[in-house]
């Protein structure tokens, strides 16, 4: 069975190279963006079946990428993450149709498991 599309956007390309290598150590395809625009550009060209997208961000930050995610690709599972989260934050982006919320340090474990979690409800 082929893995699913996934999207990392992070301004850092230290963590888009960790989440990747991670990701793809599971068999996920996997895009990197560096920031918001970048990520709109990848959403239109391709079917993601879940994002990975930082709250903090130069130019667009992570409410409005998934915002302008669940607008334009409404089936694709969007998860936050944040080394500055809160309680605030959280509760905006799940209002916002975010599937979870992670809190910045997390384990490969974590995030594997997560990703899991948020594509159970899409397979096919």
């Amino acid at each position: 069975m082929t893995k699913k599309n996934i999207l990392v956007v992070d301004d850092d390309m230290s963590v888009r190279t960790i989440f990747s290598s991670i990701l793809r150590k599971e068999g996920y395809r996997v895009t990197a963006a560096k920031d918001g625009y970048e990520a709109m550009k990848a959403i239109d060209q391709e079917t993601f079946y879940l994002a990975l997208v930082d709250l903090r961000m130069p130019g667009l930050d992570g409410i409005q990428v998934l915002e302008k995610i669940k607008s334009r690709r409404p089936k694709t599972q969007v998860i936050i993450y944040s080394g500055f989260g809160s309680v605030e934050d959280q509760a905006e982006a799940m209002s916002k149709g975010a599937v979870g919320y992670l809190t910045k340090p997390f384990s490969s474990n974590e995030l594997k498991a997560r990703v899991e979690k948020a594509l159970e409800n899409d397979r096919s």
